[in-house]
């Protein structure tokens, strides 16, 4: 994915290509603490510990195939 920078005072701010620079606030999806790595959700859930960055992106990578599955085959 492409991505421009907008600069507003000294804060930069990457945008994503064809977006105009809006001041709205954009977290990494991936953190680090003392447990191990985990990821946020668009759920608002953080998920993990995982005991490294690839294994937490592996892992959000199977989260979001599961939602989209979910979407595809609601329960009813």
């Amino acid at each position: 994915m492409k991505s421009n920078t907008a600069h507003s005072e000294n804060l930069t701010m990457r945008v994503r290509h064809g977006e105009a620079g809006r001041p709205w606030f954009r977290t990494e999806r991936y953190y680090h603490t003392n447990d191990g790595w985990w990821f946020l959700t668009r759920e608002k859930t953080e998920e993990g510990p995982f005991v490294s960055q690839l294994e937490a992106e592996s892992e959000l990578y199977m989260y979001i195939q599961r939602v989209k599955q979910a979407q595809n085959f609601p329960l009813t």
